[in-house]
């Protein structure tokens, strides 16, 4: 083989080889448009559903860490209707077990049922009331209005939002001991 030959081949290789980057270049999607897919904005209408709570979480100085005060296997509810309306029940893991009341008010009982009411109390979290969202921010604001603590009660939570899939997460910022700790909130789809 003379070099013309040898150099006519090579050129038609290196010919073939920019067009197949050329092509191949134009037809995946750069990291720019990945970066878009998955900034993709959350709109009202995600919101929008029944969610069950996978987990509440801290991440600060010592990392990712469960809720202190739920601790792990925390369970809960989300309801969120297209009219606004809200329902927030959340109930940590171990919740004591207590016998359905005959009649309210629950006559007084030992010390051993006034605790144990009283762990289920502090073991449980409620609200219902209404729901605005900025898609423009991402914040969800939940405005209280009948709460299990009757001091929350018209009171106005704000807390950024992202759906993640089938999952819904609330980061709420904040600081401990001068480091910043963000605080998770993840509900997946029912």
């Amino acid at each position: 083989m003379n070099s013309t030959t040898h150099t006519s081949r090579l050129r038609r290789a290196l010919s073939c080889l920019q067009l197949y980057l050329v092509v191949t270049c134009l037809w995946l999607p750069c990291p720019a448009t990945l970066q878009a897919a998955e900034a993709t904005p959350t709109r009202r209408a995600d919101l929008v559903g029944a969610w069950r709570l996978l987990r509440i979480e801290r991440d600060g100085p010592a990392g990712i860490e469960p809720d202190a005060f739920y601790g792990p296997g925390t369970s809960g509810l989300l309801i969120y209707d297209a009219s606004g309306a809200i329902s927030v029940q959340i109930a940590g893991q171990k919740r004591p077990t207590l016998e359905v009341p005959l009649t309210r008010p629950v006559p007084a009982g030992s010390a051993a049922d006034i605790a144990a009411e009283r762990a289920a109390f502090h073991s449980y979290y409620a609200y219902t009331g209404t729901w605005s969202y900025d898609e423009s921010t991402s914040v969800c604001t939940h405005h209280v209005e009948v709460a299990l603590l009757a001091v929350e009660q018209g009171h106005s939570y704000q807390q950024e939002v992202r759906r993640e899939g089938d999952h819904l997460v609330f980061i709420r910022r904040g600081q401990q001991n001068g480091s910043p700790v963000i605080y998770r909130k993840v509900w997946q789809k029912i």
